[in-house]
């Protein structure tokens, strides 16, 4: 569970104030009500010690006047416990001399009080033993419970209420100091979130002079140097990217060209040669044609990658684009000594061997196969075997090389991955691209000592 760094910070802190003042306060109020209760008693006392001290008569005139300024009630009685004067009725007056417990001999303060129930009232009874006056041996006073709890609690609810106002007070500064450096923080992180998607288009606010202050002028000035970083990596991916992309592309055309141009040269010399015949001449040209051809099908290739370049399909069977890749490739086959062979459906499928896209599909498979080339050659072997499970045109690219290296098996397909010190590292990518345009795959696996890739399309026949 996310614990914010604010509540962390501050949330322990308000606890401690908030324990710290309730601790406080509730000290406070037992202070309050035991020095209250003290002073109540020490009042009564000194209203007892004055009745124990008179010489006149103690009758139920003078109990009055002691209840007036008191609040409280009286009873006395005799020797023989008989109620001498009393504030309260005769008979709840007996009630509670009986109730309560008889007061100790010598008794001259009034003690701890014991509650006492009469008439539906609780009262807290305490009692002295009082000798100077014959009429007036023990002198009960009475406090109605309800108003002890009253005096209790009028001198409990000012420190509570001054110790709640506290912690509310406290609670509420602290919640705006924790928003506050809360609102800061949320800020920063998500600036850094930006920054993380290269995203350095606004700076974070530097208000204040603190820790965060400095905090936020040092995501700044990272988002400065992340910005001139990018920037210049991007310089170099590009610069990158174009001597990779030109320097293969050089190497494709080159030996596509040379291928032509010594053709051509071939065919000069034999026509310039009084002994020559046609068909000599005829078949460089069509060696030199085949060159072209070749180099036209790569850039088309690279050119397909780009969506300026792209053209209307044609419908075109694989077989034929087959064909056509063979009569391409078959001079670098031979040059290689390298084995070349297809595999096809039987004649009745054939038909069923239709692509949306047949130009496509020829650079595609043409990757492919070269690809098979350089990795088996030289006497090395290159399979092409064509099904039709399903919906689906299947193509197996098999070559008898030692595959692709585990650094690169996992990212095979990307672009501007290779192994070759001169690749462009497009092919793969572009028959993948092909693959999945036209619904569907291109995979690629080790086989029984054979390098597979399984190029797969959906037929439209």
């Amino acid at each position: 569970m996310r614990w914010p760094i604010r509540n962390q910070i501050l949330l322990p802190f308000a606890i401690l104030q908030a324990v710290a003042v309730g601790v406080i306060t509730i000290s406070a109020a037992w202070i309050a009500v035991d020095r209250a209760e003290r002073d109540a008693i020490a009042r009564l006392d000194q209203v007892v010690a004055t009745l124990s001290s008179s010489r006149f008569p103690i009758q139920g005139a003078v109990l009055e006047q002691m209840k007036g300024l008191s609040g409280s009630e009286f009873i006395a009685s005799n020797d023989s416990s008989t109620i001498t004067a009393t504030t309260l009725p005769l008979e709840a007056s007996r009630a509670i001399v009986a109730s309560a417990q008889p007061v100790s001999a010598g008794a001259e303060k009034l003690g701890e009080f014991q509650p006492v129930s009469a008439n539906g009232e609780t009262w807290l009874v305490g009692g002295v033993s009082v000798l100077r006056s014959p009429e007036l041996k023990q002198l009960l006073v009475l406090v109605p419970e309800r108003q002890w709890q009253a005096v209790r609690r009028d001198v409990i609810v000012p420190p509570l209420v001054i110790g709640g106002m506290t912690v509310l007070v406290m609670g509420l500064l602290s919640w705006f100091i924790a928003a506050r450096l809360g609102t800061r923080l949320d800020r920063m992180q998500r600036h850094v979130g930006r920054l993380a998607t290269l995203q350095f288009d606004n700076l974070l606010p530097v208000t204040g002079d603190d820790e965060l202050t400095s905090l936020a002028t040092s995501i700044n000035r990272m988002a400065q140097e992340l910005q001139y970083a990018t920037q210049q990596i991007r310089i170099t991916e590009r610069t990158t990217l174009i001597t990779q992309v030109a320097g293969g592309l050089a190497h494709q055309l080159r030996n596509s060209i040379t291928g032509a141009r010594m053709a051509v040269q071939l065919h000069l010399r034999r026509m310039n040669n009084p002994g020559s015949d046609s068909a000599s001449g005829s078949e460089s040209l069509l060696v030199a044609i085949r060159q072209l051809s070749l180099t036209e099908n790569q850039i088309l290739g690279l050119l397909s990658l780009t969506k300026d370049a792209q053209q209307t399909p044609v419908e075109g069977r694989v077989d034929e684009a087959l064909a056509t890749i063979q009569a391409l490739l078959t001079p670098q086959f031979e040059h290689s000594e390298s084995q070349f062979s297809i595999e096809l459906p039987p004649d009745e499928q054939r038909a069923f061997l239709v692509v949306a896209d047949s130009e496509q599909t020829q650079v595609a498979l043409l990757n492919l196969i070269q690809n098979g080339l350089e990795a088996c050659r030289p006497g090395g072997q290159v399979k092409v075997i064509v099904s039709l499970p399903g919906d689906l045109i299947q193509v197996d690219v098999l070559d008898s090389g030692p595959g692709v290296s585990d650094a690169l098996s996992g990212k095979v397909f990307d672009p501007f991955v290779t192994g070759k010190p001169e690749g462009v590292g497009l092919g793969l990518t572009l028959a993948a691209q092909v693959a999945e345009l036209h619904g569907g795959s291109l995979k690629y696996d080790r086989i029984d000592g054979w390098t597979r890739f399984r190029f797969q399309l959906r037929r439209i026949r």
